[in-house]
């Protein structure tokens, strides 16, 4: 009892020290101060110059300046949206522009685009358009096979802890290119691999 309330009182004291500076980044992602877009409307004297992209910005603006920031949601944006860009430039239908072979389109994009220099050395920020842009469809279709396999297998053992492996990887993967790091490489195929660890019920012959 004692520590179940110990954990209660810190995860609130937490909570409420942090509050202002979560609202703050919710605030700066989703904040909408006009009629066709998510814009932003949250100042900081630290953010003296500093213009924040919104999501309608990301997708349509043909030019930036330096003293644009992107905002975690705006940079996927304007990522899926470099993407579709190089889709129809490159024939990568079929095998992709080969592994991390994307990064130097996306730098090419960021003089193009007059970014802030920094911004074309990030990938994509999301696995499905990772692969698909350098292991064409093939290394996507074999994503989605690995990811479907997984939460059927989840479902099928009515596994909850294995369940939740599912889910959280098939979202992560929507905003993370998770599996292009080896941190991300290593914990996916550990937990992968114990979940689908057949047990050998064959009873031990004496």
């Amino acid at each position: 009892m004692r520590l179940r309330n110990l954990v209660v009182l810190i995860l609130i004291l937490v909570a409420v020290f942090s509050f202002n500076k979560i609202k703050n980044r919710f605030l700066v992602e989703f904040q909408s101060n006009t009629k066709t877009s998510v814009s932003h409307s949250v100042y900081n004297e630290a953010d003296e110059g500093v213009n924040y992209i919104s999501i309608y910005e990301a997708w349509n603006n043909q030019k930036f300046s330096h003293g644009d920031y992107f905002p975690g949601t705006a940079f996927r944006v304007y990522q899926f949206r470099m993407f579709l860009e190089i889709f129809s430039e490159e024939p990568l239908f079929w095998k992709g522009l080969g592994l991390n072979a994307s990064q130097a389109k996306l730098i090419e994009k960021e003089k193009k685009y007059e970014l802030y220099p920094g911004y074309g050395s990030f990938n994509f920020h999301n696995q499905y358009v990772q692969n698909f842009a350098e292991l064409g469809c093939i290394g996507f279709a074999l994503l989605i096979a690995i990811l479907f396999l997984n939460i059927k297998t989840a479902i099928k053992h009515k596994n909850f802890m294995h369940i939740s492996f599912a889910i959280l990887m098939i979202s992560l993967f929507l905003t993370e290119s998770f599996l292009w790091r080896q941190k991300g490489v290593l914990f996916f195929i550990s937990f992968y691999c114990l979940f689908h660890i057949k047990e050998d019920k064959t009873p031990l012959k004496i």
